[in-house]
């Protein structure tokens, strides 16, 4: 008796015929494990007014743009965060950039097509301020506004509306982040943090005035109500993989840990925000996401944290400890540290405040002021796989040798793309 036998091989659906006495017919051969190249690339790609990305992008000659698109193109991800592109509400940035990636950059080059996206709105340039007699003046230098400066407005009028917004910028959208990937988006469950308040986070390191004894009281009562923890947002975007497994890949861009004074309000609110991956993947019962869902990721969950987290392990402005609280996690994977021999090479020709660092400088992502009070590069992007589900094949930064054709291309932005390969490891 022979019999038609269904088989599930890595998510594939197999046909044998098996029966006594009798050889299988078409057996399935085992599938190779797939194999994802995750990457985080803060692109620069802000503009100080609004339209102005857009304006860039449609021209199709923008030499930063098509830069970047190079470096992309060259990488070859499969899912990448895009850092500090300029969010708009109808995605027009984003469909240029898409449809500038399809197209090689230059010969040798090959098109870079990612059919699916997640652009969500953020923080950054949105004013709490409904009108002249609701006025939160976040940064306490005397004057708050709750109107968009106008184009023609000085740099000094923009950022003052910038600093009294729920993250700095000058116009709604600034530094706004993107994904892109090869794989779809499960949108539906999909969760944003971007309106959670950072006083609802248990052991919140709100700031303090250090004129006053009152502890954490940098912000006043009402400030607390409306100001948020995220300065753009936190998104935790569902991929759908091949085979139906499904990837959590954890994007933000937390604040820099600078332009503040002694009551170190952003180092505070970086150290949070970084934080709150920490708790969520460890299914903190207190986080609400923008759809009022609460608690955090399954243990069984494969999670990749990526981002500009403006915070170096050993060298900077950040606070201590505050990207340990993921390198030293222990879901997290943080063994491979991605390294180029580019970034290397850059802090021994500048020299200055590189050769104080306690970091190895072939680990830096990003290209900093080394004199005066300026830290110099840093390594604050980064690409974090869980250990569960997830085994690290190989990793890199895009920061070539100064001799090496792409390095010009590479100061398109002064942060540098990095690079995860991961094997996904079958249930």
């Amino acid at each position: 008796m022979r019999l038609w036998v269904r088989a599930m091989v890595l998510g594939v659906q197999s046909w044998m015929l098996v029966g006594a006495g009798s050889r299988t017919l078409h057996a399935a051969e085992p599938a190779a494990p797939l194999r994802l190249r995750i990457a985080t690339f803060n692109v620069s790609l802000n503009r100080e007014r609004a339209g102005e990305l857009v304006r860039d992008l449609r021209s199709g000659t923008n030499a930063q743009a098509g830069h970047i698109a190079g470096i992309l193109q060259t990488v070859r991800p499969d899912v990448v965060l895009l850092n500090e592109f300029d969010h708009d509400e109808a995605g027009e940035a984003l469909r240029l950039f898409r449809k500038r990636l399809e197209q090689p950059v230059e010969p040798g080059l090959e098109p870079l097509v990612f059919p699916h996206a997640f652009n969500p709105p953020v923080n950054t340039g949105v004013s709490p301020n409904s009108g002249p007699g609701d006025l939160h003046d976040f940064n306490r230098d005397g004057t708050a506004t709750h109107a968009p400066p106008v184009a023609e407005a000085s740099a000094a009028v923009r950022n003052a509306y910038a600093n009294d917004c729920l993250g700095f910028g000058t116009f709604p959208g600034q530094y706004g982040l993107a994904v892109l990937s090869r794989f779809p988006v499960r949108t539906t469950s999909t969760r944003t943090f971007q309106k959670f308040l950072w006083r609802d986070m248990p052991g919140a390191l709100l700031p303090d005035d250090p004129a006053t004894p009152a502890p954490s009281d940098w912000y006043r009562p009402a400030d607390l109500e409306v100001f948020r923890l995220s300065s753009k947002t936190h998104a935790d975007v569902d991929i759908e993989l091949p085979g139906g497994t499904r990837l959590h890949l954890l994007a933000s861009h937390p604040t820099p840990p600078v332009f503040d004074g002694p009551e170190d309000r952003n180092g505070r609110r970086n150290h949070d925000e970084i934080r709150f991956w920490a708790d969520y993947v460890d299914d903190a019962p207190w986080v609400r996401d923008d759809q009022g869902r609460t608690g955090g990721l399954a243990p069984d969950s494969r999670f990749v944290i990526v981002g500009d987290l403006n915070a170096d392990p050993l060298d900077g402005d950040s606070r201590a400890g505050a990207v340990r609280q993921l390198l030293e996690h222990p879901r997290v994977n943080a063994a491979k540290v991605p390294s180029s021999r580019g970034g290397a090479e850059a802090a021994r020709i500048q020299g200055g405040n590189n050769a104080r660092q306690k970091g190895d400088p072939a680990h830096d992502t990003g290209d900093f002021n080394d004199r005066g009070n300026a830290p110099g590069n840093l390594r604050i992007d980064y690409v974090l796989p869980s250990k569960f589900g997830l085994r690290i094949v190989d990793s890199g930064v895009f920061w070539p040798e100064a001799s090496d054709p792409g390095a010009r291309r590479a100061e398109a932005s002064d942060h540098r793309l990095v690079w995860v390969d991961v094997e996904v490891v079958r249930d």
